[in-house]
């Protein structure tokens, strides 16, 4: 596999994980009996998958910002799965120290969205 054709899946989960997450939060909010474990389950969850989803924290005061914000934050996103996709690729081609330095880096930067 080419290493565009790589990138280019990373950078199309970047853009459908936040579209999903959407679509999960719209389903909560539609139905309050959902339990709250799971409401923040999902948001745990989507720290992890989606970090840049906190910059949609401003906007929840003003709905008219919340769409600028959300395709800011997807591109954003879109932006970070496209640099772990190409480390990832580079790690499997040429050098395998760059997935365990990935790896190390991803883990830090979940461990401290997770602690906020």
């Amino acid at each position: 596999m080419s290493m565009a054709r790589f990138i280019s899946l990373f950078a199309a989960a970047g853009v459908l994980v936040p579209l999903i997450f959407q679509a999960a939060w719209w389903v909560i909010s539609k139905y309050p009996a959902i339990d709250l474990k799971v409401g923040i389950g999902l948001q745990k969850l989507m720290l992890v998958l989606w970090p840049s989803s906190l910059m949609l924290l401003p906007a929840g005061s003003d709905e008219s910002l919340l769409p600028v914000a959300l395709l800011i934050s997807i591109a954003v996103n879109v932006v970070l799965y496209v640099a772990i996709g190409a480390a990832i690729w580079y790690g499997f081609r040429k050098h395998h120290v760059i997935l365990v330095l990935l790896a190390a880096v991803l883990a830090v930067m979940w461990w401290r969205i997770l602690t906020l």
